[in-house]
């Protein structure tokens, strides 16, 4: 699981750079938030708009809650990256990760 967080990452001209590079992963999933999008004053993203910049099957979460209710639905995963250099929109991720 990827966050766009930082202002070259939720930059609509810099997304392209993403295509491909979840591939290998059994799931794929990309946060980001569009408070942030528009905290740092740079143009609105849609979820359409990151899907296509990484590519097919990436799942796409543009809310905290939504991105923790998918979290909290039973996975068979056996291991997850995290990255990011925020904090994946204030979620308890100890708390919900605790279940894995």
């Amino acid at each position: 699981m990827l966050e766009l967080h930082t202002f070259s990452s939720l930059n609509p001209e810099f997304l392209p750079q993403y295509l491909g590079t979840m591939d290998a992963a059994d799931e794929a999933w990309v946060y980001f938030s569009p408070d942030a999008v528009a905290h740092k004053k740079l143009p609105a993203l849609s979820k359409a708009d990151v899907e296509t910049a990484f590519g097919a099957g990436v799942r796409v979460f543009d809310s905290s809650e939504s991105l923790q209710s998918a979290l909290e639905n039973p996975h068979n995963i056996k291991a997850m990256a995290l990255m990011s250099s925020g904090n994946f929109g204030g979620i308890d991720l100890e708390a919900t990760l605790a279940k894995y």
